[in-house]
């Protein structure tokens, strides 16, 4: 723009209403860029607060199901003794593996029922950006 203009013209401001026409394309073009920055930023900032909540909530949940399995596998435990006076220590044992092996599976479980609800959660917030995005793109475009 500015190497089309004609400097050799004694008018300025003839000089002038042309760069700025000039300019006024541009110039939108990097308005809309720039909201989408900041809008991007934001999201981002969204995204990344709902992770740390996500995994501390998930660390919380996780720290008091360990809590409540060891409370339950205790030997003072009243099952947990009678299982133990049963049969021995090979009892003790199977026991203990078959613990170790439904606290493994119910961990896993958890672990992708909380994804799902995360993706679920994800996918509500991706739609919620896009029409913000639409509307931002309206709200830019009248």
């Amino acid at each position: 723009m500015i190497n089309s203009l004609d400097v050799t013209n004694g008018d300025s401001a003839a000089q002038f209403s042309s760069l700025r026409e000039g300019l006024s394309a541009p110039l939108a073009g990097m308005g809309t860029a720039f909201s989408s920055s900041l809008f991007g930023l934001a999201g981002s900032l969204v995204l990344g607060f709902l992770d740390l909540q996500t995994s501390q909530a998930q660390n919380a949940f996780y720290t008091d199901l360990e809590d409540w399995m060891t409370s339950m596998t205790e030997l003072d435990h009243p099952v947990s003794a009678m299982q133990a006076n049963a049969g021995g220590p090979e009892m003790q044992a199977m026991f203990d593996k078959l613990g170790s092996s439904m606290q493994n599976q119910n961990s896993s479980q958890n672990a992708i029922r909380a994804m799902a609800e995360l993706a679920r959660g994800i996918d509500g917030l991706v739609k919620h950006i896009r029409t913000e995005q639409d509307d931002l793109r309206k709200h830019i475009t009248d």
